[in-house]
């Protein structure tokens, strides 16, 4: 009996801080079960950003017209290029309603450029890293590319496009990250999430920043889907720390090393830092239609390479920095609210 007790006020005790956090912060179920421990400290349930107040942010700072600056990485792409943003080579864009001229095509292109290995990743946003992949060879047929994946599967790519119809497809080329971050996982390239906010006055800023780390063998860093590891990033000295195996939401587990590497992830500092933030800022300005970017950034031995940007994304960030970001998004809502309030 007593334990049914102890059941029952437990299980009423969670609704109704579910009951004012909904209240207070629009949040939805799902995140309260997914970050229940986490809202525990005061700091993080204070400073945490739900995805529906955000949307009301997104409003302003992303407007809708300007949706597939971010969502279409063809456009994502074109868009960098001509601001002179470094971005990974494109070596072909493929779109299924181009039909077998279109295929045709896409092998002639691949193969006048000699490539030989690429990235193959969806044109339109795929979250977590769905539906990228890595060619490791790419062998050239009269009319299909056999393409050997980086565990050694193969596949027709006719065959392949095929099963994938509505779905237009980038051919980029496979960064080079720079060895410091290289040596924490291979397989992956592990890219740092930049978060960055445009002011009325022209002035840009980082906010946030983690980085995300793949799991050996792994052809890319997944972070929002689990299966990894990430840390967060001192945005001042670029040092990494609250590493965390990041196997689901109810399974997270604090580490000092990478489990499969062994390679040290806490207290690392980030080469370059002051510079790559610079020059993070600098991309920002470049994009005035977008006023909050989160940049997914290849850091190699030649400075940061531009993976896709995001014009919304989701909360789960929020759990790897150990604390939120609502302050920040709010202060440059607030601050383009009034801009665009002084104009009517």
């Amino acid at each position: 009996m007593l334990l049914y007790k102890t059941g029952r006020h437990q299980v009423f005790s969670r609704f109704r801080k579910y009951r004012k956090l909904r209240s207070s912060k629009k949040m939805k179920i799902e995140e309260f079960i997914n970050y229940e421990e986490a809202l525990k400290d005061k700091e993080f349930c204070e400073t945490f950003l739900t995805f529906r107040e955000a949307w009301g942010y997104w409003k302003v700072l992303n407007p809708s017209g300007y949706y597939a600056l971010a969502k279409d990485k063809y456009i994502s792409h074109l868009l960098l290029e001509k601001e002179g943003v470094p971005t990974p080579e494109l070596y072909a864009y493929y779109h299924p309603e181009k039909g077998k001229s279109g295929f045709e095509a896409l092998r002639k292109e691949l193969e006048s450029k000699n490539v030989q290995s690429c990235v193959v990743k969806p044109a339109v946003d795929g979250a977590h890293g769905a539906g990228v992949f890595v060619c490791k060879e790419l062998n050239y047929m009269q009319d299909d590319i056999i393409i050997t994946k980086s565990k050694g599967e193969q596949l027709s790519l006719r065959d392949f496009f095929k099963k994938n119809k509505s779905t237009s497809w980038l051919f980029e080329e496979i960064v080079v990250q720079s060895d410091q971050i290289g040596r924490i996982n291979r397989s992956s390239v592990n890219t740092v999430r930049f978060m960055t906010a445009l002011y009325p006055d022209g002035s840009a800023k980082v906010f946030a920043t983690f980085m995300k780390i793949g799991r050996a063998g792994s052809d890319v860093d997944n972070a929002g889907g689990g299966g990894n590891v990430d840390c967060a990033i001192n945005i001042e000295t670029g040092e990494c720390y609250n590493a965390l195996q990041f196997n689901s939401y109810t399974d997270v587990k604090k580490v000092n090393n990478h489990p499969d590497s062994g390679e040290k992830i806490n207290g690392i500092h980030i080469e370059n830092w002051e510079e790559i933030k610079k020059r993070l800022c600098d991309y920002q300005a470049y994009i005035p239609q977008l006023k909050a970017i989160g940049w997914d950034v290849a850091l190699t031995d030649k400075g940061p390479v531009i993976i896709e940007i995001n014009n919304y994304w989701d909360t789960t960030g929020q759990l790897f920095l150990g604390r939120g970001w609502r302050e920040e998004v709010r202060d440059c809502y607030l601050a383009w609210k009034e801009y665009y309030d002084n104009k009517k």
